[in-house]
């Protein structure tokens, strides 16, 4: 209601894993191009730890993913977050998911932090590029963002490219999005703490969650289930 009014701009917060109470109303802003609405929604994965489960939103990221005119945006690091929040409150033609995490983040302190404020404002952008040849891209998101950067530090040839949002990411130019994800480049894996599905419209190989969480603390959740530097670099020894 306050949204329809067009007076303020509306944010409201929850965890993520109760979002599906509100979808309806969530679906209905996007119809109705609602205008500066951000929905703020925390604790984004298994990394939530001993609540178990039943508080570990693995499929929930994608399901608002598929929601036409709603932009999710899942920050890997303060700058990002900084560039989501902007797009949230000026963003016109609909509503934003913010999606952030519980545990603590790395910061990708190698890189110009206007320069990945600027990036995440396009969706997409590379964050860390190769030395040489390209010969692999490593997509990730939020949380996982860090393990990408950590498992290609001595791979000359691989290139990061950071995802905060997909939906962003697709309305750039051809030329952009040809820019950061080369077509020429064709052995691509990404990473998230996440059902994988929609991953593979960008990669061949996906390390995902599709399955649910445990109870444990969430760095054991996030080991025993991949999430890890070791494991995106083991992934990506296999890949012929």
């Amino acid at each position: 209601g306050f949204a329809f009014d067009g007076l303020f701009k509306i944010s409201g917060s929850t965890f993520l894993v109760f979002v599906d109470y509100l979808r309806a109303t969530t679906r209905v802003a996007a119809l109705s191009e609602l205008n500066r609405v951000s929905y703020i929604l925390t604790h984004d994965s298994i990394g939530v730890g001993e609540d178990g489960p039943t508080h570990q939103p693995v499929e929930t990221v994608s399901g608002l993913r598929v929601i036409p005119n709603l932009d999710v945006f899942r920050p890997g690091d303060a700058e990002e977050t900084v560039a989501a929040m902007v797009h949230s409150v000026t963003r016109k033609e609909g509503p934003t998911a913010l999606i952030f995490s519980r545990q603590n983040i790395a910061q990708n302190k190698d890189m110009d932090y206007m320069a990945r404020r600027q990036g995440a404002l396009k969706g997409a952008y590379v964050a860390k590029k190769e030395e040489g040849d390209l010969d692999l891209i490593v997509l990730a998101t939020g949380s996982e963002l860090e393990h990408a950067l950590v498992a290609t530090k001595d791979m000359k040839g691989a290139r990061v490219v950071s995802m905060p949002c997909m939906e962003l990411f697709e309305r750039q130019s051809d030329s952009y999005k040809e820019e950061v994800l080369p077509s020429s480049c064709t052995k691509r894996i990404a990473m998230e703490a996440g059902v994988s599905g929609l991953w593979y419209k960008y990669a061949s190989k996906v390390v995902g969650v599709d399955r649910f969480g445990m109870s444990a603390p969430g760095n054991i959740v996030m080991k025993e289930f991949g999430m890890t530097a070791d494991n995106l670099k083991k992934q990506i020894e296999s890949m012929a």
